[in-house]
C-alpha cells in the first residue's frame, strides 16, 4: 500500500505545511502585538494629557492643535495628523 518513500513524502509534506502556516500566524502576532502597544502608549498618553488639563493652566489655554501636538508627540503619534 504505502512505502517507506510514501510514508517519507507525507512526513515531509507535513513538516512543510505547517512550517508555511506558522510564518503568517507568527507575522500576524507581531503585528497585533505592535498594535496592542500603541493602542497602550495612547492611552498612557491620554491619561497623562488629562491630568495636564486639570492641573495645568497653561495648557487648558492651547489651542486645540496645540494640545492635539503635545498629544501626539506625548504617544509617539505623526504629528500630521494635527493638521
Amino acid at each position: 500500500m504505502f512505502g517507506i518513500l510514501d510514508c517519507l513524502k507525507l512526513r515531509a509534506g507535513a513538516i512543510v505545511g505547517a512550517a508555511l502556516m506558522a510564518t503568517p500566524a507568527y507575522l500576524y502576532g507581531k503585528s497585533a502585538e505592535r498594535q496592542a502597544a500603541k493602542i497602550e502608549e495612547a492611552k498612557n498618553a491620554l491619561d497623562r494629557i488629562q491630568t495636564l488639563e486639570k492641573n495645568n493652566a497653561n495648557f487648558r489655554a492651547l489651542s486645540d492643535r496645540d494640545r492635539c501636538l503635545v498629544f501626539m508627540r506625548d504617544s509617539g503619534l505623526p504629528e500630521q495628523e494635527c493638521d
